[in-house]
């Protein structure tokens, strides 16, 4: 059986690998990212099976940020995860379901009586999406507190800040200038 100093010791060996822990994710991370521009075709030359490929790494890519950033342990991911993914399905459930009404808006024949129904429809569905965040927030905070529920919107915006800067720097000078301000060199 340990005395207090060896369990000290100890205690403090698991605490310095822990925090090890994070320099080698985060680098990890790098390497990956780093790798799937390396290896990524065109958008011309691009199939379908891909663009599934790209969003599996991704989707990778996401889960490991996640983890890090929200420090997950194993025993609370395993419950995390879950919820985290059934909330995904609904969420982009409803998500289509807007993104089809903003497109049946851009008929320019709609009568007045259809116009009405689908802002209504439009409004119940964007309530509805928030309502499903607002759930999928709370039932994590039973999970992983909510302190750390709390990050969950800074990480998702910085990862997505960080998945679009890799976007830029595998872009060319010419299409950065096309796609907007990215490429622009004169500063008024």
């Amino acid at each position: 059986m340990p005395t207090g100093i060896q369990s000290r010791f100890r205690n403090k060996n698991m605490r310095n690998l822990v925090h090890m822990k994070n320099p080698i994710l985060l680098l990890l991370f790098s390497f990956t990212v780093l790798t799937l521009q390396a290896q990524r075709p065109s958008d011309s030359t691009r199939t379908p099976k891909d663009r599934e490929a790209m969003r599996a790494k991704m989707d990778l890519l996401h889960t490991a940020f996640l983890t890090e950033g929200l420090e997950l342990t194993s025993s609370e991911a395993k419950l995390f995860w879950p919820i985290w993914e059934q909330g995904k399905e609904a969420i982009n459930s409803t998500q289509d379901s807007i993104q089809s009404i903003q497109k049946a808006t851009k008929q320019e024949a709609l009568l007045v009586l259809d116009s009405d129904q689908i802002l209504q429809t439009y409004l119940e569905l964007s309530m509805h999406k928030v309502e499903l965040l607002n759930e999928e927030l709370l039932d994590i905070a039973k999970i992983i507190g909510s302190q750390r529920a709390m990050r969950i919107p800074l990480l998702e915006r910085e990862f997505r800040l960080q998945m679009v800067k890799a976007r830029e720097q595998r872009m060319s000078t010419e299409n950065r200038k096309a796609f907007g301000k990215m490429g622009r060199t004169d500063k008024k």
